[in-house]
């Protein structure tokens, strides 16, 4: 936790990052489970199982 302020970054801007990771978890996780379709712009990056 010390690296953030001493790259000078503040506690604030330390839990903007903590928050933004725990909405992009959550919608992950939600997308999943409602089985959410790719956007058609995004499906060439869409993840694919490998064999």
């Amino acid at each position: 936790m010390q690296a953030f302020p001493d790259a000078g970054f503040t506690k604030r801007q330390i839990l903007k990052v903590i928050l933004g990771i725990s909405q992009k978890v959550m919608s992950n996780y939600t997308n999943h489970l409602a089985h959410t379709p790719v956007d058609q712009p995004f499906k060439k990056f869409e993840w694919q199982r490998s064999a």
